[in-house]
Formats: C-alpha cells, structure tokens, sequence
C-alpha cells in the first residue's frame, strides 16, 4: 500500500512523560539561568572515587560491575563533583565554532569559572586570523548573552583570559600546530574533547575519511603525548549503529566488526563475512586518487562509492559509516588512555540552557519543518510510526560534562559509550512531530516574498517513491502550466525533493531506538543540585510544547533571521 496507514508504536517499556515546567518568564522573555555555588564547597578528592561503570549491554544488575564498596555512599551524599572537577583544568576543543562546541564552551565558562584555560584548535591562515575567527564567531555569539548579562563589562576580559586560539587542522600530524605550540600544549592539557566532524550525509567518500576516520587517527597520535591527560571525549553518532534495528545498547565498536558481519553471523554462525578493515579502506580510496586523473570523474567515483560501501557493510550512508570507523581507531590506538565516546541521536535547539530554543544554522531535522511550514513538503516519503529521537543541544552538553567529571574522577583506561538520546525514555513518532508542525504553522503561518500566509494541510506519507513523487508533482501543478520554463522548474523542484527524501530515508523509515543506561547511571550519580544544574533527564520534555513553544520559534528567529 502507498499511503502509509498510522499505527502505534512506542517500546513497552517507554516511560510516561511529565510536563515541562515553565520555560519562559513572566515578560515573555527567555530566562537566563546562573548558578552560585556555596563557599564552603569541598573539593572532591580523586581518591574518593572508585567507581567503575562497564559498558551497559542490557544485563541484569548482578552482571554489572556498578559500584565499588564505599562508592554507593559518596555518590548519593556528594553527587559526582562536576564544578568541582573542573576548576583549575586546561582542555583542548576540537571542532568549536560549531553548534555542539560552542554550547559547551558557554556552559564551562558559566558553570564553571574556575576552569583554568579552553584551548581552541581552530583553522586559521595565521595567530591574528585565529584570533579574529574566535572574536566573531564565539566572543561575539548570541550564545554568550546570558554570561555577558552576568559579567557585564569584565565580560570580554573574563573570555578572552579563559579562551586561547591555537592555529590548527586536526586532519594534520600535531593537529596542524607547530612543533613549539604543540608541544606545550601537550604538556599543559588535562582533557581533550573532539568535537570536529563532517555531517553531511552524503559527502565525497574521501572527504569523509578525512573528517571522520583520519581527524581521529591523528588526534589520538596527538593524546599519547599529552602526560597530563586525565580523558578524552570524542563526540559520535546514535546512528553510527547502522542498520541494527529493535532496542540497541551502548556498545562499542572494536576493528574489523560491521554490521553486516553482526546479522550474518547470527543467523549463520559458521557463514564467514569479511572483516572491514579501515586501513584498506584509506589505502583504497588513496589508489583511486592516484589512478583518475581527471578530477569530474574522481568527485563522482567518490560520491557514489560511499553509500555502496557503507551499504555493503551495514551503514544507511556515509556519514555513519565513516563515524563508526572512526570510533574503531579511537578504540584500536587508544591504549591507557581513558575514553568517553558520546553518541547523541538528531541535535535539536536548546531546551533551558543558556536560554530556550538557540540554535545555530539549518540543523539536520529543520529542513523537513520549514518545507512543510512552507507547503513546498505537502507530503513525506517515510513511516508515520517511526520513531522521532531528538535531542536538546544543552542536554548533550550536561551529559557531557558529568561524564567528564565521573570519569575523569576515576581515569580507568577503558572506553564508556554514552547514547545521548531520548526515544526509549520519552518516545514519539514522525506522525507526532508533523502533527505539532501542523498547531505550530496553522497558528503562525510563514509568509512568503508575496507577503501571503502560507497555508498548510496535514502530512501525508507514502512507502512508495513513485507515488510520492507524483503527488508531489500533482500538487506543484494545481492548475495546467503552458509556459516550458515553468515546467521545467516544476522538474527540478520534483526531482530536488526526490533526492531530499532519498537522502533522509534511512531516517524517516529508521527501525531502531536507543537505550541509554549509562546516562541513566550518570543521573543517578548525581547530587540532586547537579541533576537541576546539569539537567539530562529527557524523561520530563513535553515534545509538543517543546516544538510549538520552542523549538520551531528558536529556528524561525536563529536560523532564518526572524522571517
């Protein structure tokens, strides 16, 4: 059947959600949240923490290894001792002009002052270009309000003594810095975390090894020489788990498995796959590069060879494919260095912090919203039943800071991956989202260049991309068009949503939802001033008020200027 037909289904074992408390204020304005701390905070001893937290598959409790003797105690008196953590310590960022960093880097400085220095590896010709791209795009953010609210006129002295801008490339050896640089900051890092990646779902093949597989490989060479390193955080990708579908855990990936391999073998466990090998993978597209000279044939060789590889082995496109390789370097070279690996589902605005709904750019879920408040995306090539998993930018950064902490606490060399993701605490389906998009825009139509309001209908899905298409084409065409060029657009416009959708097909028909034990944990270690102060419980987000109330506002005045 085309159309598809709109069912229920939610994992029994989801939890009931509970209203969202007030987000705004009396005024209508979005509230800034500070934070004091009492004087006579103790600074939380190392030694106290002997907590060791494996990876959590799904067992019983009595499987897991969750508390040392005495840790049960400290942890429900003390919590984690997440500002205490990080006062004094120097951290390299990758990746911080982008839309996760810099969340984190607001949320460091706000919460915890104390910190010593943020290390920013940045891309830059020279020290001043550097210097002028961390002004403009960090200093000068409207992320920064609510501490430049707070700080007043010591707030440009107070950032720019916190923040140091090193000229870097991290695709690089020493991550693009020179020797000097690289050395001393070597010698003064406490915690790395790499937010550095390429999303785009269907980027050229090479480019994607590049960001994604290599930017690793040389960041991980770069933390074997960092002799203060207490941790290395490393941001993933829910998705990175591929075509596994069902309730999937938060398991590592270790060299040479796929998930092709994983499906294989276990209906057929004497069936042999082969294994994928990353260093091959490298070395091939290195040949290829070599080999084609005429540089129109190699983009599109390039293009196409990502999806069929991570086809091949059980990724949906290129970007997942090549952020789980690049998980498996971090695993393979990761030694006694101890690793967080955080993998969050579809990053959406800010929930609370530092104010309801920033955002920063066209992020990945936006663009289905805003073509459909437009009613250039009348209908959706998907499954009205599929399950949603979003995620609010400021609770990926509270799991990551109570993450670092507890860890960082502990420095055991293992590998903990947390799913910072929200369809098995607080589950809702793709019928659900468009229905809210639906309130939202008949309430707040968009205007077009006219100055019409744009009026919208309830989304209509199909399984079928022919169907999809005609209906499209139908709709384009609500009356005969004689004119060849109109015609002709009308074409592209089809033929732009047909490759829009296929693109977002692995997502929008997606079979699988995250558990998240770890982060559950990470809750429970919590003090109960850090679980209000570092929110991550996604239990409690009313997705409706979330996206009418906040979500689609924050895109409408971040994203595309107020229009």
């Amino acid at each position: 059947m085309a159309m598809l037909q709109v069912q229920n289904k939610i994992p029994l074992n989801s939890t009931l959600r509970v209203p969202t408390t007030k987000l705004f204020s009396k005024n209508g304005h979005f509230p800034c949240k500070f934070y004091s701390h009492p004087k006579n905070e103790k600074i939380r001893s190392k030694k106290t923490s002997h907590l060791k937290l494996g990876i959590d598959h799904g067992l019983s409790s009595s499987c897991i290894k969750a508390l040392g003797d005495n840790q049960g105690d400290v942890l429900a008196n003390n919590g984690i001792g997440i500002v205490e953590f990080f006062e004094a310590k120097n951290i390299l960022v990758t990746g911080a002009t982008g839309f996760l960093a810099k969340v984190l880097i607001e949320k460091m400085l706000r919460t915890t002052p104390k910190i010593n220095k943020i290390y920013i590896l940045i891309r830059a010709k020279d020290k001043e270009a550097a210097f002028d791209r961390v002004t403009s795009e960090i200093i000068e953010s409207k992320v920064f309000k609510c501490l430049k609210e707070m700080l007043g006129e010591s707030y440009e002295s107070f950032i720019r003594s916190k923040l140091v801008p090193i000229v870097g490339n991290i695709h690089e050896p020493n991550l693009g810095m020179d020797s000097i640089i690289a050395h001393q900051v070597a010698q003064e890092i406490d915690l790395i975390v790499d937010s550095a990646a390429n999303i785009t779902f269907d980027l050229r093949y090479d480019l994607a090894l590049e960001a994604n597989v290599n930017g690793p490989y040389q960041l991980m060479l770069f933390a074997k020489k960092c002799k203060k390193l207490k941790l290395l955080v490393h941001y993933s990708t829910a998705y990175v788990n591929g075509e596994r579908e069902g309730l999937i855990y938060e398991k590592p990936f270790t060299m040479g498995e796929s998930i092709t391999k994983e499906r294989v073998t276990s209906h057929s466990p004497s069936t042999k796959f082969p294994s994928l090998n990353v260093a091959n993978e490298l070395d091939f597209v290195s040949k290829l590069k070599n080999a084609i000279e005429n540089n129109d044939t190699f983009d599109k060789i390039m293009k196409d060879l990502g999806p069929e590889r991570a086809k091949l082995y059980g990724w949906q496109d290129t970007y997942s494919f090549t952020k789980a390789m690049g998980e498996m370097i971090i695993d393979n070279m990761r030694e006694d260095i101890p690793i967080v690996i955080i993998r969050p589902s579809i990053i959406t605005s800010s929930y609370k912090e530092p104010f309801p709904g920033w955002i920063q750019g066209f992020r990945v879920i936006d663009p289905l919203l805003i073509f459909y408040g437009k009613g250039e995306y009348p209908c959706m090539f998907g499954d009205p039943s599929s399950l949603v998993d979003v995620v609010p930018v400021d609770v990926v950064v509270n799991t990551t800071m109570a993450a670092i902490a507890k860890h960082g606490y502990l420095q055991i060399p293992e590998l903990n991956v947390y799913h910072a993701t929200s369809s098995y605490m607080n589950p809702f389906s793709e019928l659900q989202l468009f229905n809210y998009c639906y309130e939202y825009f008949n309430s707040s139509p968009l205007v077009n260049s006219k100055g019409d309001q744009m009026k919208i209908k309830k989304m209509i899905y199909f399984d079928n991309m022919s169907d999809f298409s005609n209906y499209i084409s139908k709709k384009l065409l609500k009356e005969e068009v004689q004119d060849l060029k109109a015609q002709m657009r009308i074409k592209r416009k089809v033929k732009y949503l047909e490759n829009f959708s296929k693109l977002y097909e692995p997502y929008t028909f997606y079979k699988g939802w995250f558990h998240n034990g770890n982060m559950r944990k990470l809750m429970e270690n919590m003090s109960e001033e850090e679980r209000e102060n570092f929110d991550i419980d996604v239990s409690k987000i009313n997705w409706r008020d979330y996206f009418v109330g906040v979500h689609i506002l924050g895109v409408k005045e971040h994203a595309l200027n107020g229009k």
